[in-house]
């Protein structure tokens, strides 16, 4: 594979097979850091909430990525938001 001898040129489906292994790579780093959220006790997730809502208005970054820190943002908030049941009287 070009990878590793960068002298030669990658063919259409060693690069098919490239971006297929990130894609699962890159399935598995959201799913472990979708666990992580458990691991948090209140305080620690509002403090990553806070961090991804700054980093989805960091300028710094394209619109695209700073959509999808505001959709983790979100994700989160509703993970972490109280559940209120209602009361009977």
């Amino acid at each position: 594979m070009a990878a590793e001898k960068p002298e030669e040129a990658m063919t259409f489906g060693e690069l098919l097979e490239l971006i297929r292994d990130q894609q699962r790579r890159l399935s598995v780093l959201e799913t472990a850091f979708s666990y992580l959220a458990f691991s948090h006790d209140d305080k620690s997730a509002q403090l990553m909430i806070h961090s991804l809502k700054l980093e989805s208005q960091n300028q710094n970054r394209d619109e695209e990525t700073q959509k999808h820190f505001a959709q983790l943002a979100a994700q989160w908030e509703k993970r972490f938001s109280p559940v209120i049941t209602p009361s009977a009287e």
